[in-house]
């Protein structure tokens, strides 16, 4: 399928910043954000309800459907990041002007609840955004990832970008499959990269905002969530139908999803990773650096990507055909 690019932007872009999902409780961490992409040289606009407050939300469905759509029409703005992400985003998604998106051009850049929309963009307009770094958690303090900064600015002003080896088994992965991951790189793997949260994914199956796409190299990432409801969540995009039709699953960091006191026992993430390569053909390749964490990189939905084996322990990944 032939995807809508965005632009490139160039190192004096200026970001148009809303908060299209949960308020912001601590509003000088995006002071700090804002001058910190002012120092690299970018320039910054936000939207008039960014900094606002209606129950869980920066404000209400129209006032942030609003910042969205008044942010795209601006023309002083050249990409739009998220300064949070929370809930709130599958609210808007029915009202979204995607062709208005799709026509500006402009890079759409978040992570967490940012997955709506990402992959209502690729659904109903084919066009391809980012999973990225968002300011209040990413960029609102003193201590930002170098590995973040490595790929975020490169990827958003370049037409490709290949990544330097990342190991791709967790330590306590078992022999088998280990052998199993390093079987399935011995060649290639090349597909359109899409994913991203998945709660997100999985509320969106079923739905018109949910992309199809097969032969696919699908990324997921969690925060909070026990590993059997993780294993739910994936059991749900099997029984869809979705995981058997991808080229691989590219497990990113699953942050603070371990078994609590309430769990009748202490299920792993390592046991559901394993069922899951039992359970499934395509190869499952752990530990990419993206999710809720410090590191992560710039991921573009609906790109081509490429994973190669380096060795027994390493691969890359190539992205490109996501901008223009």
């Amino acid at each position: 399928m032939n995807y809508r690019l965005p632009k490139r932007i160039s190192t004096q872009a200026t970001f148009g910043v809303c908060a299209p999902s949960g308020f912001i409780t601590k509003t000088n961490k995006l002071d700090y954000a804002e001058q910190y992409l002012i120092n690299r040289g970018f320039g910054v606009v936000e939207g008039a309800h960014t900094r606002g407050q209606n129950e869980y939300f920066s404000g209400t469905d129209r006032e942030r459907l609003e910042d969205l759509h008044s942010l795209i029409s601006n023309d002083k703005v050249n990409a739009i990041i998220a300064a949070r992400g929370g809930y709130g985003l599958t609210r808007l998604l029915e009202n979204i002007d995607y062709e208005l998106i799709a026509h500006s051009q402009k890079p759409i850049i978040g992570f967490s609840d940012v997955t709506a929309l990402n992959l209502a963009l690729l659904a109903k307009a084919r066009y391809v955004s980012f999973q990225g770094p968002m300011l209040v958690p990413d960029m609102g303090h003193d201590n930002i990832s170098p590995y973040l900064e490595s790929v975020f600015e490169p990827v958003l002003t370049s037409s490709s970008f290949i990544s330097e080896r990342i190991a791709h088994c967790e330590k306590n992965s078992a022999n088998s499959d280990h052998e199993k991951t390093l079987k399935h790189l011995e060649q290639p793997l090349q597909g359109t990269l899409w994913g991203g949260n998945l709660s997100i994914l999985t509320h969106l199956t079923g739905t018109p905002y949910l992309p199809a796409i097969e032969g696919g190299i699908l990324f997921i990432e969690e925060v909070n969530e026990e590993p059997y409801q993780i294993e739910r969540m994936l059991m749900q995009l099997y029984h869809a139908g979705i995981l058997q039709k991808q080229s691989a699953l590219l497990l990113c960091q699953f942050n603070r999803c371990v078994a609590t006191d309430r769990s009748a026992t202490n299920y792993s993430l390592a046991q559901v990773i394993h069922y899951l390569r039992n359970k499934l053909s395509l190869p499952i390749i752990e530990n990419f650096p993206f999710g809720h964490v410090r590191d992560k990189y710039t991921l573009p939905i609906g790109a081509l990507a490429t994973l190669r084996g380096v060795d027994d322990r390493y691969y890359t990944i190539e992205m490109s055909q996501y901008n223009i």
